[in-house]
């Protein structure tokens, strides 16, 4: 058969069926949907929003860069714009610049490169920089500013013992979730829209829960993300939550505020649902969004600690090799 037989006949190199969302592509559109939670945090929190999220876009793409150049790769690596602007989402927004970019340059260099850089990672990032610098500074990371924007139509009742505004000073240990863990307070559903709005204490990125859920509907339009992992995450904590209130709804809030309080919308918008650090096989999908779910449940309300969602994945991520192996889908034929 000549050259000319094989051109007619469409004889091409594998793989000859190509998956349409390729890395690049998604990088692309989760930038796209970091953008909204990251325009709420600079409408809320003004120009400390904004440094914080501009330094840890730098230091990330500068450290990736130097570290990549000394190992003598050259191809590009745009995944560290996204792990700098997640670390500066989960911080809070009167965060050091030094200390936030100290965090990343520990998620971009350690966590990331030393593993063997992209698609090698056991760990998410953005939330390893963050587990870091909670063990490093343990007074900064729970040093939380009030809003000092109000939310529009929210803040007619200036009695109101929701909506915490018209103070730009750090307060520590202050947010809802510390409220409801160490001072027994109670919201109830009446509480949802100031959460919903971002008329709350918290990270740089959670508060505006809108927002998130507007980057959420980005990543699954586009198939940027798989739907089994939100899904069975907020699925879970809405479940588990519901049980308790339903038992004890003196001490345990409503689940639906529960969802949109503190970081269960961000961390299952854009950490839960990172392809490298998350199983790859379907069942093994809804296993790890249901274990983070639980895990999160049991830290916020059985611990210590107010907040569960940052150990709950990172605990998740170390056991995925463990679910792809045991997940694998049978060999037709087999």
């Amino acid at each position: 058969m000549d050259i000319k037989d094989k051109l007619k006949l469409g004889i091409k190199a594998a793989p000859h069926i190509k998956e349409s969302m390729d890395m690049q592509k998604m990088m692309k559109i989760t930038m796209l949907a970091l953008l909204f939670p990251a325009a709420g945090s600079i409408y809320l929190f003004g120009m400390k929003a904004f440094w914080l999220i501009l330094t840890c876009m730098i230091t990330a793409v500068l450290s990736d860069k130097i570290f990549r150049k000394l190992r003598g790769e050259t191809t590009p690596d745009k995944s560290s714009v996204i792990t700098g602007v997640i670390t500066a989402l989960v911080l809070p927004p009167s965060f050091p610049l030094w200390a936030a970019a100290l965090g990343v340059i520990f998620a971009i260099v350690i966590v990331k490169n030393i593993f063997g850089g992209l698609g090698n990672n056991i760990f998410n990032p953005a939330l390893m920089g963050r587990a870091f610098l909670t063990a490093a500074f343990p007074v900064l990371i729970t040093t939380y500013a009030l809003i000092p924007r109000p939310v529009p139509f929210l803040n007619n009742n200036t009695n109101s013992s929701i909506a915490e505004t018209a103070a730009t000073k750090a307060v520590t240990a202050a947010t809802p979730l510390s409220k409801v863990r160490f001072e027994n307070k109670n919201y109830n559903i009446g509480a949802l829209p100031y959460f919903i709005l971002g008329e709350k204490k918290g990270s740089t990125g959670e508060t505006f829960s809108l927002m998130i859920l507007m980057g959420l509907a980005v990543l699954l339009a586009a198939g940027a993300a798989d739907w089994r992992l939100p899904l069975s995450y907020f699925g879970t904590v809405f479940l588990f939550f519901t049980v308790l209130w339903i038992v004890d709804p003196v001490n345990y809030i409503s689940p639906v505020v529960a969802i949109f309080m503190g970081g269960i919308l961000l961390g299952g918008t854009y950490m839960v649902t990172d392809p490298v650090t998350t199983p790859v096989t379907p069942a093994g999908k809804w296993i790890f969004g249901a274990g983070a779910g639980i895990l999160t449940v049991v830290i916020r309300c059985f611990s210590g600690y107010p907040e569960g969602v940052m150990f709950s994945i990172l605990l998740m991520n170390a056991v995925t090799p463990l679910i792809n192996r045991y997940t694998r889908p049978r060999i037709y034929g087999t």
